[in-house]
């Protein structure tokens, strides 16, 4: 494999972090227990190429106009100001600088994007042996201001299922039909992506928290982010965006940064905190008993 597809690896007892700076800074994959977590494009795995011919790349999923490659990264809403419907490559699949490094925490930085002058950072930190932390942060290089929000995207292998608890549960239909993959409880929403259908939505996150849970028998994964205030807006209406493919077998769990404007070099930053645990182990707080007894 070229230097592109070089990875770093964080590691503490059980949980593994693959970051893969080459590629859009990504956290390429989550292994815990020995458990792969995240979807890998097997299609473009290993291939050398050059941000101006992306096109050339293969892909099941034609309706997108960009490459799928995996893993997590860091996209810019709206997608309304992408060009030709693909996110800034720069950002999206360039080279990030590797800026720091220790045993517990990686640092890149991107370019700047010559379409939009934005530059991104991403800070990916390993707590403990089950708990892991992203800090994206987005500069604006521009002479004029810039509405931006930050837009989190993990491929998720499947069959897994993304819940999110709230007191008066509404979904939101971005594109596709997602049937009876996607339920309305009394206090929560659940997205079951165990089989390959192509949907997207939009949740609400009153609790600022997302659960999901890796098949039958995998792990329980948690992301916490603040909680939003009523004076929040984002960019997609909504804080969490569940995608589930219709030609490739993962989903995407999708977390916005409130909506902001940044104006000549500032920077605006948003932070996730994941844990992670296995199935049958106690959680340490008892948050969120019901959406847990709902995905169950």
């Amino acid at each position: 494999m070229s230097d592109q597809w070089a990875t770093l690896q964080l590691q503490q007892d059980d949980l593994e972090l693959v970051v893969l700076p080459g590629i859009g800074g990504r956290l390429w994959d989550v292994k815990f227990r020995n458990q792969s977590l995240l979807f890998q494009n097997p299609d473009l795995l290993g291939l050398s190429f050059d941000q101006a011919n992306l096109g050339s790349l293969p892909t099941r999923s034609p309706q997108f106009g960009f490459s799928l490659w995996g893993g997590e990264k860091t996209w810019i809403a709206p997608d309304t100001l992408w060009i030709n419907g693909a996110p800034f490559p720069t950002l999206d699949c360039g080279p990030y600088s590797v800026t720091a490094k220790g045993i517990d925490h990686v640092e890149m930085t991107s370019g700047i994007c010559a379409v939009s002058q934005l530059s991104v950072r991403r800070r990916i930190t390993l707590n403990s042996g089950g708990e892991w932390s992203i800090v994206h942060s987005v500069t604006n290089h521009d002479q004029s201001s810039r509405q931006t929000g930050i837009w989190s995207v993990m491929m998720v292998d499947t069959p897994a299922k993304i819940g999110v608890a709230m007191d008066t549960p509404k979904i939101h239909s971005v594109f596709g039909v997602a049937g009876s993959m996607v339920a309305q409880h009394d206090n929560c929403i659940v997205a079951d992506c165990a089989t390959q259908q192509e949907f997207k939505v939009g949740l609400p996150n009153p609790d600022g928290e997302t659960l999901i849970k890796y098949g039958a028998d995998g792990p329980w994964l948690r992301c916490t982010v603040p909680k939003p205030s009523e004076f929040d807006r984002y960019a997609h209406q909504y804080p969490v965006e569940i995608f589930n493919s219709g030609d490739y077998p993962y989903c995407e769990a999708e977390w916005h940064s409130p909506l902001t404007t940044l104006g000549t070099g500032e920077t605006h930053e948003f932070q996730q905190t994941f844990g992670i645990w296995p199935k049958g182990d106690p959680m340490t707080d008892t948050a969120n008993k019901e959406l847990r007894k709902c995905m169950s």
